[in-house]
Protein backbone atom coordinates (compact mmCIF):
# COMPACT_ATOMS: atom_id res chain seq x y z
CA UNK A 1 0.00 0.00 0.00
CA UNK A 2 1.35 3.41 -1.01
CA UNK A 3 1.55 5.69 2.01
CA UNK A 4 0.17 9.27 1.83
CA UNK A 5 3.31 11.37 2.18
CA UNK A 6 4.15 14.49 4.15
CA UNK A 7 6.29 16.95 2.19
CA UNK A 8 8.78 18.53 4.59
CA UNK A 9 9.85 21.26 2.15
CA UNK A 10 7.69 23.24 -0.26
CA UNK A 11 7.62 26.87 -1.44
CA UNK A 12 4.13 28.04 -2.33
CA UNK A 13 3.35 31.72 -2.64
CA UNK A 14 0.37 33.95 -3.25
CA UNK A 15 0.15 34.92 -6.94
CA UNK A 16 1.22 38.33 -8.15
CA UNK A 17 4.91 38.55 -7.29
CA UNK A 18 7.77 39.27 -9.71
CA UNK A 19 9.28 36.57 -11.87
CA UNK A 20 12.85 35.39 -11.50
CA UNK A 21 15.31 37.06 -13.85
CA UNK A 22 15.53 33.75 -15.73
CA UNK A 23 11.74 33.44 -15.74
CA UNK A 24 9.21 31.61 -13.62
CA UNK A 25 7.59 32.22 -10.26
CA UNK A 26 6.86 30.36 -7.06
CA UNK A 27 3.99 27.88 -7.48
CA UNK A 28 0.57 28.89 -6.20
CA UNK A 29 -1.17 26.78 -3.54
CA UNK A 30 -3.58 25.54 -6.23
CA UNK A 31 -0.64 24.31 -8.33
CA UNK A 32 0.89 22.62 -5.30
CA UNK A 33 -2.43 20.91 -4.48
CA UNK A 34 -2.68 19.61 -8.03
CA UNK A 35 0.86 18.26 -7.76
CA UNK A 36 0.19 16.65 -4.40
CA UNK A 37 -2.89 14.88 -5.74
CA UNK A 38 -0.86 13.43 -8.61
CA UNK A 39 2.06 12.42 -6.38
CA UNK A 40 0.16 10.96 -3.44
CA UNK A 41 1.15 13.69 -0.98
CA UNK A 42 -1.26 14.63 1.79
CA UNK A 43 0.15 17.97 2.94
CA UNK A 44 3.34 19.98 2.97
CA UNK A 45 5.43 22.20 5.21
CA UNK A 46 5.60 25.74 3.87
CA UNK A 47 9.16 27.08 3.93
CA UNK A 48 10.00 30.75 4.34
CA UNK A 49 12.88 32.28 2.38
CA UNK A 50 14.37 35.54 3.56
CA UNK A 51 18.10 35.68 2.67
CA UNK A 52 18.78 38.12 -0.18
CA UNK A 53 21.16 35.77 -2.01
CA UNK A 54 19.52 34.62 -5.26
CA UNK A 55 16.14 35.86 -4.02
CA UNK A 56 13.52 37.25 -6.37
CA UNK A 57 10.42 37.29 -4.12
CA UNK A 58 10.94 36.63 -0.40
CA UNK A 59 8.51 34.38 1.43
CA UNK A 60 8.20 35.98 4.84
CA UNK A 61 7.01 34.40 8.05
CA UNK A 62 3.74 36.29 7.69
CA UNK A 63 3.35 34.94 4.15
CA UNK A 64 3.99 31.39 5.33
CA UNK A 65 1.53 31.66 8.19
CA UNK A 66 -1.14 33.22 5.98
CA UNK A 67 -0.70 30.51 3.33
CA UNK A 68 -1.18 27.74 5.90
CA UNK A 69 -4.24 29.45 7.35
CA UNK A 70 -5.70 30.04 3.88
CA UNK A 71 -4.94 26.61 2.40
CA UNK A 72 -4.92 24.14 5.31
CA UNK A 73 -5.92 21.25 3.07
CA UNK A 74 -2.60 21.62 1.22
CA UNK A 75 -0.18 23.32 3.63
CA UNK A 76 -0.36 21.87 7.10
CA UNK A 77 2.56 23.59 8.84
CA UNK A 78 5.04 26.43 8.37
CA UNK A 79 8.63 27.30 9.21
CA UNK A 80 9.51 30.89 10.04
CA UNK A 81 12.06 33.11 8.31
CA UNK A 82 15.07 34.12 10.36
CA UNK A 83 18.45 35.29 9.13
CA UNK A 84 21.47 35.43 11.48
CA UNK A 85 22.14 38.97 10.24
CA UNK A 86 18.78 40.25 11.46
CA UNK A 87 18.40 42.74 14.28
CA UNK A 88 21.91 44.17 14.73
CA UNK A 89 23.93 41.68 12.63
CA UNK A 90 25.62 40.64 15.85
CA UNK A 91 26.38 37.28 17.49
CA UNK A 92 25.00 38.75 20.70
CA UNK A 93 21.48 39.45 19.44
CA UNK A 94 18.61 37.85 21.36
CA UNK A 95 17.04 35.96 18.46
CA UNK A 96 14.77 34.08 20.87
CA UNK A 97 12.71 37.25 20.89
CA UNK A 98 11.71 36.61 17.26
CA UNK A 99 11.57 32.84 17.53
CA UNK A 100 9.21 32.94 20.49
CA UNK A 101 7.00 35.39 18.61
CA UNK A 102 6.67 33.09 15.60
CA UNK A 103 6.40 29.91 17.66
CA UNK A 104 3.47 31.35 19.61
CA UNK A 105 1.77 31.94 16.26
CA UNK A 106 2.26 28.41 15.01
CA UNK A 107 5.74 28.10 13.50
CA UNK A 108 7.07 24.54 13.78
CA UNK A 109 10.63 25.29 12.73
CA UNK A 110 13.06 27.71 11.10
CA UNK A 111 13.90 27.70 7.44
CA UNK A 112 14.80 27.46 4.79
CA UNK A 113 18.06 28.95 6.08
CA UNK A 114 20.12 30.11 3.09
CA UNK A 115 22.41 32.86 4.39
CA UNK A 116 25.71 32.63 2.51
CA UNK A 117 27.88 32.45 5.64
CA UNK A 118 29.97 29.66 7.10
CA UNK A 119 27.81 27.44 9.25
CA UNK A 120 30.02 28.13 12.28
CA UNK A 121 30.15 31.91 11.75
CA UNK A 122 29.51 33.45 15.20
CA UNK A 123 26.21 34.89 13.99
CA UNK A 124 25.12 31.49 12.76
CA UNK A 125 26.14 29.87 16.03
CA UNK A 126 24.06 32.45 17.84
CA UNK A 127 21.05 31.57 15.70
CA UNK A 128 21.52 27.87 16.40
CA UNK A 129 21.82 28.55 20.11
CA UNK A 130 18.44 30.28 20.08
CA UNK A 131 16.83 27.64 17.84
CA UNK A 132 17.90 25.00 20.35
CA UNK A 133 16.72 27.14 23.25
CA UNK A 134 13.29 27.57 21.64
CA UNK A 135 13.12 23.90 20.58
CA UNK A 136 12.68 24.65 16.88
CA UNK A 137 14.30 22.50 14.16
CA UNK A 138 16.07 24.28 11.34
CA UNK A 139 16.16 23.38 7.63
CA UNK A 140 19.50 24.31 6.05
CA UNK A 141 20.34 24.76 2.38
CA UNK A 142 24.05 24.02 1.97
CA UNK A 143 26.05 25.93 -0.62
CA UNK A 144 29.51 27.41 -1.09
CA UNK A 145 30.78 30.73 0.21
CA UNK A 146 30.57 33.46 -2.39
CA UNK A 147 28.65 31.32 -4.89
CA UNK A 148 25.00 32.28 -4.70
CA UNK A 149 22.89 31.17 -1.77
CA UNK A 150 23.41 28.58 0.92
CA UNK A 151 25.16 28.01 4.22
CA UNK A 152 28.82 27.14 3.64
CA UNK A 153 31.08 24.38 4.90
CA UNK A 154 34.37 22.84 3.83
CA UNK A 155 34.92 19.53 2.06
CA UNK A 156 34.09 16.78 4.54
CA UNK A 157 31.57 18.93 6.47
CA UNK A 158 33.81 19.61 9.50
CA UNK A 159 31.96 22.78 10.42
CA UNK A 160 28.60 21.01 10.39
CA UNK A 161 30.05 18.46 12.79
CA UNK A 162 31.13 21.25 15.11
CA UNK A 163 27.56 22.60 15.15
CA UNK A 164 26.10 19.14 15.80
CA UNK A 165 28.46 18.72 18.74
CA UNK A 166 27.82 22.18 20.12
CA UNK A 167 24.04 21.90 19.95
CA UNK A 168 23.07 18.25 20.58
CA UNK A 169 19.41 19.11 21.16
CA UNK A 170 19.04 21.09 17.93
CA UNK A 171 17.48 19.13 15.08
CA UNK A 172 19.20 20.07 11.81
CA UNK A 173 17.45 19.17 8.55
CA UNK A 174 20.16 19.27 5.88
CA UNK A 175 19.81 19.41 2.12
CA UNK A 176 21.22 20.74 -1.17
CA UNK A 177 24.26 19.95 -3.22
CA UNK A 178 27.27 20.46 -0.94
CA UNK A 179 25.54 18.30 1.66
CA UNK A 180 24.25 15.47 -0.54
CA UNK A 181 27.44 15.23 -2.62
CA UNK A 182 29.06 13.92 0.59
CA UNK A 183 27.01 10.70 0.44
CA UNK A 184 30.01 9.14 -1.31
CA UNK A 185 33.70 9.30 -0.41
CA UNK A 186 34.47 10.21 -4.03
CA UNK A 187 33.37 13.83 -3.60
CA UNK A 188 35.96 16.44 -4.57
CA UNK A 189 36.31 20.17 -4.27
CA UNK A 190 35.45 20.40 -7.97
CA UNK A 191 32.19 18.41 -7.92
CA UNK A 192 30.85 19.01 -4.42
CA UNK A 193 28.60 21.87 -5.54
CA UNK A 194 27.09 19.77 -8.31
CA UNK A 195 25.72 16.30 -8.89
CA UNK A 196 28.42 13.60 -8.68
CA UNK A 197 27.64 10.51 -10.71
CA UNK A 198 28.56 6.85 -10.72
CA UNK A 199 28.52 4.00 -8.23
CA UNK A 200 29.37 4.74 -4.62
CA UNK A 201 32.24 2.44 -3.77
CA UNK A 202 32.73 3.82 -0.27
CA UNK A 203 30.32 5.73 1.95
CA UNK A 204 30.97 9.39 2.62
CA UNK A 205 30.62 11.81 5.50
CA UNK A 206 26.82 11.90 5.46
CA UNK A 207 26.63 8.31 6.74
CA UNK A 208 29.34 8.93 9.32
CA UNK A 209 27.59 12.00 10.69
CA UNK A 210 24.17 10.32 10.80
CA UNK A 211 25.61 7.51 12.93
CA UNK A 212 27.33 9.87 15.35
CA UNK A 213 24.66 12.55 15.70
CA UNK A 214 20.99 11.63 16.14
CA UNK A 215 20.09 15.33 15.84
CA UNK A 216 21.02 15.31 12.12
CA UNK A 217 18.26 14.67 9.59
CA UNK A 218 18.39 14.44 5.79
CA UNK A 219 15.94 16.33 3.60
CA UNK A 220 15.58 14.36 0.34
CA UNK A 221 14.29 17.26 -1.72
CA UNK A 222 15.42 18.72 -5.03
CA UNK A 223 17.78 17.33 -7.62
CA UNK A 224 20.54 16.99 -5.02
CA UNK A 225 18.61 14.48 -2.90
CA UNK A 226 17.28 12.66 -5.94
CA UNK A 227 20.77 12.39 -7.45
CA UNK A 228 22.19 11.05 -4.18
CA UNK A 229 19.72 8.15 -4.30
CA UNK A 230 19.51 7.38 -8.00
CA UNK A 231 23.23 7.51 -8.87
CA UNK A 232 23.59 4.11 -7.14
CA UNK A 233 20.25 2.55 -6.25
CA UNK A 234 21.77 -0.46 -4.47
CA UNK A 235 23.76 1.80 -2.16
CA UNK A 236 20.69 3.97 -1.65
CA UNK A 237 18.54 1.04 -0.50
CA UNK A 238 21.02 0.22 2.25
CA UNK A 239 21.40 3.88 3.18
CA UNK A 240 17.63 4.37 3.48
CA UNK A 241 17.21 1.19 5.48
CA UNK A 242 19.97 2.01 7.95
CA UNK A 243 19.05 5.66 8.54
CA UNK A 244 15.28 5.61 8.02
CA UNK A 245 14.71 7.34 11.36
CA UNK A 246 16.66 10.42 10.20
CA UNK A 247 15.48 10.77 6.60
CA UNK A 248 12.59 12.97 5.48
CA UNK A 249 10.58 12.90 2.27
CA UNK A 250 10.56 16.39 0.75
CA UNK A 251 10.13 17.90 -2.69
CA UNK A 252 11.39 21.52 -2.63
CA UNK A 253 8.74 22.34 -5.22
CA UNK A 254 9.71 25.92 -6.02
CA UNK A 255 8.20 26.44 -9.46
CA UNK A 256 5.52 24.71 -11.53
CA UNK A 257 8.16 23.03 -13.71
CA UNK A 258 9.73 21.16 -10.76
CA UNK A 259 6.47 19.36 -9.98
CA UNK A 260 6.70 16.70 -12.67
CA UNK A 261 10.49 16.55 -12.71
CA UNK A 262 12.45 15.85 -9.56
CA UNK A 263 9.42 15.62 -7.28
CA UNK A 264 7.80 12.88 -9.36
CA UNK A 265 11.05 10.97 -9.81
CA UNK A 266 11.76 10.97 -6.08
CA UNK A 267 8.23 9.80 -5.29
CA UNK A 268 8.47 7.05 -7.90
CA UNK A 269 11.88 5.92 -6.59
CA UNK A 270 10.65 5.49 -3.02
CA UNK A 271 7.37 3.86 -4.02
CA UNK A 272 9.16 1.46 -6.34
CA UNK A 273 11.78 0.59 -3.72
CA UNK A 274 9.01 -0.36 -1.32
CA UNK A 275 6.88 -2.26 -3.84
CA UNK A 276 9.86 -4.30 -5.09
CA UNK A 277 10.97 -5.25 -1.58
CA UNK A 278 14.13 -3.14 -1.60
CA UNK A 279 12.78 -0.98 1.23
CA UNK A 280 10.97 -2.33 4.26
CA UNK A 281 7.51 -1.13 5.22
CA UNK A 282 8.89 0.35 8.44
CA UNK A 283 11.57 2.36 6.66
CA UNK A 284 9.17 3.48 3.93
CA UNK A 285 6.59 4.61 6.45
CA UNK A 286 9.06 6.55 8.55
CA UNK A 287 10.73 8.28 5.60
CA UNK A 288 7.50 9.21 3.85
CA UNK A 289 5.41 10.20 6.85
CA UNK A 290 6.22 9.23 10.44
CA UNK A 291 9.49 11.13 10.87
CA UNK A 292 7.82 14.32 9.67
CA UNK A 293 4.90 13.94 12.05
CA UNK A 294 7.24 13.28 14.96
CA UNK A 295 8.97 16.59 14.24
CA UNK A 296 5.82 18.57 13.49
CA UNK A 297 3.41 17.08 16.05
CA UNK A 298 5.62 15.95 18.97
Amino acid sequence: MIIPKIDMHVHAQFPGGPQRLRGGTWPTPAEVREAYDSLGIEKGVEMSRLAPERMHDPITSRDARALVESYPETLGWWFCALDPRMANNSPRDDLSYYLDFFKERGARGVGELQANLYIDDPRMMNLFYHCQKCDLPVTIHFGRLGEGCGVADDLGLPRLERVLQEFPDLKILAHAMTFWSEIGADVTEENRNGYPTGRIEREGRVSELLRRYPNLYCDLSAKSGLNALTRDAEFAYGFLEEFYGQILFATDISSPKTIHGTAKRLTDFLDDAYQTGNLSHKAYQHICRENALQLLEP
